[in-house]
């Protein structure tokens, strides 16, 4: 892989092994588990042709006026959730009457 340095391994779960991991010192940057429950994990930046995968997820998210969410927060204190269906509710009341009140 052009830019990285170190080499990286990978599997086939068909013939038993199920990882991709990182020969560098330095910790793996992407993990890949193909277990039962398997996982992947992405420490760097996603780009594919050129494109930042996540910055272009989080600029759809700001277009879309949708909250940055912490779902382990949210489960640990409920009302952060509920505060969030309160403010998207009341957004979309404030949205629906800026848009009757610009079309007279």
């Amino acid at each position: 892989m052009a830019g990285f340095n170190g080499s990286y391994t990978t599997s086939n779960p068909n013939a038993g092994i199920r990882a991709i991991s990182s020969t560098s010192i330095a910790d793996a940057k992407i993990t890949i588990d193909g277990g039962a429950n398997g996982s992947m994990r992405v420490d760097v930046p996603l780009i594919v042709n050129g494109r930042d995968v996540m910055r272009e997820i989080d600029e759809m998210r700001d277009a879309m006026l949708l909250l940055k969410r912490d779902v382990d927060m949210e489960s640990k204190y409920p009302r952060l959730k509920e505060i969030k269906d309160e403010y998207e509710a009341a957004l979309s009341k404030y949205t629906t009457f800026d848009t009757l009140k610009e079309s007279k």
